[in-house]
């Protein structure tokens, strides 16, 4: 890694962790506001950029991403919960997981590691760095770390959203 990444940090700015903050070197860089944990909808902003991130439908889990109302790429939740960006471009980048879900990767298609994030805790998703390919166009940067934090969140709602459901469920099995 060393000498070819460079390094990025990030943390929420909310209690409800929808509002992330961007920095480098204690000047923000960028934001990242997730709407609603409900519909899964997300804006990423700085100076030049917005991308709109969309779930597609309530049973179209695929997240739809578009700049300047202009379809970038998409999000893809497999069956077995790996998730995948592919952009209109062609070119593709697969999300995953240390065992602990502490470090999260984005990986080429070749398998090379081009974007890499950290949280302190497995339970936090207060704050966290972001170590990156410093050959990484600006824009997939942009891309690429919003993103992942995006995918990061969306994963641990509906991870939460089912506990409740089958905590309901129970509690109601329980009752008769």
């Amino acid at each position: 890694m060393g000498l070819r990444m460079k390094t990025l940090n990030w943390r929420h700015t909310g209690w409800f962790a929808k509002d992330f903050i961007f920095t480098m070197e204690q000047q923000i860089i960028g934001n990242l506001t997730i709407d609603s944990s409900w519909n899964f909808k997300a804006l990423y902003t700085d100076e030049e950029t917005k991308l709109n991130f969309a779930q597609k439908s309530f049973w179209d889990r695929n997240v739809s991403i578009t700049r300047d109302g202009e379809v970038i790429g998409e999000i893809h939740s497999g069956l077995f919960g790996e998730k995948t960006l592919r952009l209109v471009s062609g070119e593709k980048f697969t999300i995953s997981t240390s065992l602990w879900e502490q470090e999260v990767y984005w990986k080429t298609e070749e398998g090379n590691t081009v974007v890499q994030y950290w949280q302190a805790t497995m339970s936090s998703m207060g704050k966290g760095s972001i170590s990156l390919e410093k050959s990484l166009p600006v824009e997939m940067e942009k891309l690429l770390i919003s993103s992942g934090l995006f995918i990061r969140q969306m994963t641990r709602w509906r991870r939460a959203r089912k506990m409740a459901v089958i905590i309901l469920v129970i509690a109601s099995g329980s009752q008769f």
